[in-house]
């Protein structure tokens, strides 16, 4: 069993499909350069329909292993057996950095919209191919980037086949679009003749979000990764400062992206340490389900990058093994739907059907009024949601800022105020968070209030019929 914990960081690589980002993750990770025809990549992607077409459209994990000189942790000989592969990383670092290998496809983007915001990464490396430029689906990532506060590098890939003007006009855009209004920060240009020490000194300040390194590489001749790594090496964790997660003190809550059913073990989740800490055999509640209501589970077991551990604390991703703390219940991938959490029994959590939340609408081609519906992320909750109530403006337009009341359309889900939300359909983009959170309650009360003035209009009306 792991007794120490590892220092750790979480690292999304988004950008324009087509643009090197599954082979870059390959060759950072597996330390080996690409063959210019896919070779790195396919030992990242995890369905075999990625590797016929080439496109990510899943959310891959892969880790990089650092020893207490931050020098590359490899193993002897490569194993395609994630498990065996990630426990002799692990085995000898002393930090962790896991890579969210997120999609480009303006086809998946719900998927890289859910990794950034439900994966709550450190930062974000967005990836630009030097031969094609900045593109829709680039500017698309790095304004979702820019509204989660994430801070974000770019690399600039494929820098051996980029002719040379096409190199340098990417450049030039890239810079511009980093001084303009929206983002007004710093552009650090590094390439292969950087300085390490120069390196350092930027990637230290990168949690404070005012500057944006630049990096130049390639896959298949090797340039400029070193460099890079370096850079990766020294990044900070940020879950300190980061407003998503909670304390180590407060009660325990962990957000549930993924489950399984493993031969011999049973039910198995995957997710996000929110809040607190996890440790074996501890009871907490699983929920809420399509009825509200949430069912006692204890923690068997908890795997960290594939290897066994005694406990799991905020911030980092884990894996537990489940099962129902009552004799007699059962478990199973049928209990499970998008959105379901583990959190203390303390806690007492109250699902929530409506809340209120203050928008701001980032882009919309029409105009929005009571009734409107699209699908709403936050946290792992993905769910569609109607609007009830536009509190200031008769409709909602491009540019708009307004509080708006929202109600679930399938079923209750478990929110706190101050989380952040985006929704989107098609090209409409939302961003925001929850301000008030309306209990089962105080429907009901408003409900009564509604009753009331109907049943005083009835009654009036039938003595105005009696009078005639």
């Amino acid at each position: 069993m792991q007794v120490q914990r590892l220092e750790h960081s979480k690292l999304a690589i988004i950008g324009n499909v087509d643009s090197g980002k599954s082979t870059l993750v390959g060759v950072l990770t597996k330390g080996i350069l690409d063959d210019g025809r896919g070779g790195a990549r396919e030992r990242v992607f995890n369905y075999k329909h990625e590797k016929e077409n080439g496109r990510t459209s899943s959310v891959a994990q892969e880790i990089m292993g650092f020893d207490e000189n931050l020098k590359q942790v490899l193993p002897e000989r490569f194993n395609q057996n994630k498990n065996k592969y990630w426990s002799l990383v692990v085995e000898k670092s002393k930090k962790i950095v896991t890579f969210l290998d997120l999609c480009g496809h303006e086809k998946y983007l719900k998927t890289t919209i859910f990794g950034l915001v439900a994966m709550i990464p450190d930062y974000s490396l967005i990836i630009v191919g030097a031969n094609m430029g900045v593109s829709k689906m680039t500017r698309e990532h790095l304004g979702v980037s820019l509204f989660l506060k994430i801070p974000f590098a770019i690399v600039l890939t494929k820098i051996d086949i980029a002719p040379q003007n096409v190199y340098n006009e990417t450049i030039e855009n890239i810079k511009a679009l980093i001084r303009s209004p929206a983002i007004k920060r710093t552009a650090v240009v590094f390439d292969e003749k950087s300085g390490m020490d120069e390196i350092d000194k930027w990637a230290a300040l990168m949690h404070g979000n005012n500057v944006v390194p630049i990096f130049q590489v390639s896959s298949v001749t090797g340039n400029g990764l070193p460099q890079l790594t370096r850079f990766i090496s020294r990044v900070p964790n940020r879950d300190e400062i980061n407003k998503a997660y909670q304390t180590l003190n407060d009660p325990f809550q962990f957000d549930i992206q993924e489950n399984f059913n493993v031969p011999g073990v049973g039910v198995v989740v995957s997710g996000i340490v929110r809040s607190g800490k996890a440790g074996l055999n501890q009871h907490t509640l699983l929920g809420p389900d399509k009825g509200k209501t949430f069912k006692p589970v204890t923690i068997k077991s908890i795997h960290i990058n594939r290897v066994a551990v005694e406990s799991a604390q905020v911030g980092e991703f884990a894996c537990f093994a489940l099962k129902p703390s009552k004799a007699g219940d059962k478990l199973d991938r049928a209990d499970f739907r998008k959105g379901m959490i583990l959190i203390d029994p303390a806690v007492k959590p109250e699902p929530v059907i409506e809340f209120e939340a203050n928008i701001h609408v980032l882009h919309h081609p029409t105009t929005m009024s009571h009734g409107y519906q699209a699908v709403m992320h936050c946290g792992v909750i993905r769910q569609a949601v109607e609007m009830k109530k536009i509190f200031q403006h008769e409709v909602l337009r491009t540019g708009d800022v307004d509080t708006v009341r929202l109600r679930f359309l399938y079923a209750a889900e478990y929110l706190k105020t101050e989380q952040i939300l985006v929704i989107r359909e098609g090209r409409t983009k939302i961003f925001g968070y929850i301000s008030k959170l309306i209990t089962d309650k105080q429907l009901e009360d408003e409900k009564k209030v509604q009753v009331i003035p109907n049943q005083q209009q009835q009654q009036q009306q039938q003595q105005q019929i009696q009078q005639v």
